[in-house]
């Protein structure tokens, strides 16, 4: 299979979720995505994403960084080709418009550079790789981001995006963790 063939198959999958699945699954999710956060202790922010067509609510977590004094944010894209911004996010205040795709992006004017990005992803495999949406943006902004310091990166995905396939290309970007409801991949 090769990534567009690996990505709708996996989409499709993950489209079939119940509500109840997704409620389900990303609270055990969000739980072990806290667990590797307190290990890991970012000194600035966490990145999150805004969930899209049934993807990891990880926004869910945003108020327990918060409480623990640490800056939330999130994407937005720049244009096509670059890396992802990242602006902060407040849950008790977000304010959000309509960004590239239809998805929810920050309206900030300041972008901060994240100590840890918790990305989502079509499909990934148990090498750490992660099949996006076809246009680089995570790829591309967690190559920028390693380059201005000790970036570390989570993956939130379900157990069904799990591929067996190598699909890795010299582009793409390995992962740190991947947290499934089943089981975190400490990479």
């Amino acid at each position: 299979m090769n990534k567009k063939q690996i990505r709708n198959y996996h989409l499709d999958l993950r489209m079939k979720l119940s509500i109840s699945d997704l409620d389900t699954y990303s609270r055990m999710i969000n739980s072990k995505i806290l667990e590797i956060i307190e290990k890991i202790n970012p000194q600035k922010s966490v990145g999150l994403f805004y969930p899209y067509k049934n993807e990891v609510d990880v926004l869910r977590i945003s108020n327990d960084l918060i409480n623990k004094n640490i800056t939330c944010s999130l994407p937005r894209v720049i244009s096509k080709g670059t890396a992802l911004k990242y602006f902060e996010y407040n849950p008790h205040n977000p304010s959000l418009e309509k960004g590239f795709g239809g998805i929810m992006e920050p309206t900030g004017e300041v972008a901060l550079d994240p100590d840890i990005i918790i990305a989502s992803c079509s499909a990934f495999n148990e090498q750490g790789y992660r099949v996006g949406y076809g246009g680089g943006f995570f790829d591309r902004t967690i190559e920028e981001l390693k380059k201005k310091g000790n970036l570390k990166t989570i993956l939130a995905a379900f157990e069904i995006q799990k591929t067996n396939f190598n699909f890795q290309e010299s582009f793409d970007q390995k992962v740190d963790y991947i947290c499934s409801e089943q089981r975190v991949y400490s990479l």
